[in-house]
């Protein structure tokens, strides 16, 4: 039986190769935020970028394996904005949480319409499911860090149930605010969103 080669895909180390690939992500995250994974095809991808479908597949192996790679940095730069900075001691409480806030809903302001195509694919996906269970779990542990200095010494509380409370509340009103049309203010959700997390935070 004749064996077929598996295509190795190109890791690009030169600086032009380095930017055609840059190009063709930048250029599919425009297109998959637009039309969909289902409504965008290699081709299309290939020629907006204005490099061959070779080109193309030498870099990724599909629009499948591009969108992922597309998600994967997304999601990698979602946490850094959000948890760039640590909580600072020097600094109240009720001001460090709403400074994460702050920093949450402004992480879904980066590329909209492509985390709403990711939000989708999410639920019928397993491995567009993979990478945002991973990504919500590096969350969970940086907040559970964050919430340490809070947690009175034998209370008892689980940090991770507590780190996923807060993270389920930040991101569902975000949502409601970035993709639902939301007729309450941004501000007042955030303000209220502060206190509800200050109140459960104090008594950790």
């Amino acid at each position: 039986m004749q064996k077929h080669a598996v295509k190795r895909i190109r890791i690009p180390k030169q600086q032009r190769s380095v930017e055609k690939k840059l190009k063709i992500m930048s250029t599919a995250r425009e297109l998959f935020a637009r039309k969909g994974l289902g409504g965008t095809n290699s081709n299309e991808i290939a020629r907006k970028a204005g490099v061959s479908i070779g080109t193309f597949y030498s870099y990724f192996p599909n629009k499948k394996a591009l969108f992922l790679d597309i998600l994967r940095e997304y999601l990698e730069s979602f946490i850094t904005g959000i948890y760039r900075l640590q909580s600072d001691d020097a600094v109240p409480l009720k001001d460090n949480i709403r400074s994460h806030i702050i920093k949450a809903f402004a992480a879904f302001d980066l590329h909209p319409a492509f985390h709403r195509e990711a939000l989708v694919l999410k639920f019928s996906d397993r491995d567009v499911r993979g990478l945002f269970d991973d990504a919500e779990q590096k969350q969970l542990v940086l907040i559970s860090s964050l919430l340490g200095p809070y947690c009175r010494p034998g209370s008892g509380k689980n940090l991770q149930v507590a780190a996923k409370v807060i993270h389920s509340a930040v991101e569902n009103v975000a949502h409601y605010v970035k993709f639902l049309d939301s007729p309450i203010q941004r501000e007042l959700l955030m303000d209220e969103l502060t206190e509800m997390i200050y109140h459960y935070v104090s008594n950790l």
